[in-house]
């Protein structure tokens, strides 16, 4: 498959907690996907009527909001009573408002692993994941699980295989390398291809080692090895965009140094080899 042009996305708060003025910086730069995940006040569904009406506008003026993010399925497996919170309660309002949004896809986390941890907890972890799909399917959505150190969903082969074994067709991956990085693992185009048939979403930051207390930097000053995947995601993925979660301050001009990275890095890979 050749390498394509990806149009770009951002994480809203990656710009500003304003949800209205991080739609407007972005608007200014070209951006016309949004991710939302914090509102000025609390994390979504939980969006002020104002903050509801500026995506609304957004909307009307052909932008798309590509995923939503409620935070939820961040705790352990055995966690009975978060499980049930989520699943009732956060998780059927997320699809509502992303409904209302046009939103294919709500982001979930995969529940973090504790030392002495029962295997058990992996069965319980894969039934949230499912009855969730079975939620975000009924609503005409997807749920995408984001990989994180020491949570269930983490190294891309094992990643993977739990997400073959649920089975599930709503249930996919939003993939972080980046995390990936942080977690101690170098991501290289294999890790890529072994993710690639659950691939809903890609989030693009960059790692740092040796700065334990600020881990993250713009895109293109970091170690993540964005020049070598990209191009693999471009001809390989069936993704139609990539998200930019910049992770570091300032935010506003990290985020603009950042997209301008991102720009040239997917320039470059569409570009034709010399002669």
């Amino acid at each position: 498959m050749p390498t394509r042009p990806l149009p770009i996305g951002v994480v809203t708060d990656e710009i500003s907690r304003s949800l209205p003025e991080a739609l407007e910086i972005a608007q200014s730069w070209g951006l016309s996907r949004f991710e939302l995940r914090e509102g000025g006040e609390r994390r979504f569904p939980a969006l002020t009527p104002d903050e509801v009406a500026a995506v609304d506008a957004v909307l009307r003026d052909g932008g798309q909001v590509t995923a939503v993010s409620p935070g939820i399925f961040k705790g352990h497996a055995d966690d009975e009573a978060a499980i049930r919170t989520a699943l009732e309660e956060t998780l059927p309002r997320t699809l509502d408002l992303a409904a209302r949004f046009g939103c294919p896809l709500v982001i979930v986390f995969g529940f973090e692993r504790y030392a002495g941890e029962p295997e058990a907890n992996r069965a319980r972890a894969m039934a949230a994941f499912e009855r969730a799909a079975d939620l975000a399917a009924d609503a005409g959505m997807r749920v995408a699980v984001e990989n994180e150190p020491d949570f269930w969903i983490d190294r891309p082969a094992a990643s993977a295989a739990l997400l073959d074994e649920v089975g599930h067709p709503a249930l996919a991956l939003n993939w972080d390398p980046a995390n990936l990085h942080w977690g101690g693992r170098r991501p290289t185009r294999a890790d890529l291809d072994a993710v690639l048939s659950h691939l809903a979403n890609l989030h693009v930051k960059d790692y740092r080692s040796g700065h334990p207390e600020a881990p993250w930097a713009p895109v293109g000053e970091g170690e993540t090895p964005w020049a070598d995947l990209l191009p693999r995601v471009q001809s390989a993925s069936a993704l139609d965009h990539v998200t930019l979660e910049t992770h570091c301050v300032p935010l506003v001009e990290s985020s603009r140094r950042s997209l301008e990275a991102l720009r040239q890095l997917l320039a470059d890979a569409t570009a034709p080899a010399s002669p």
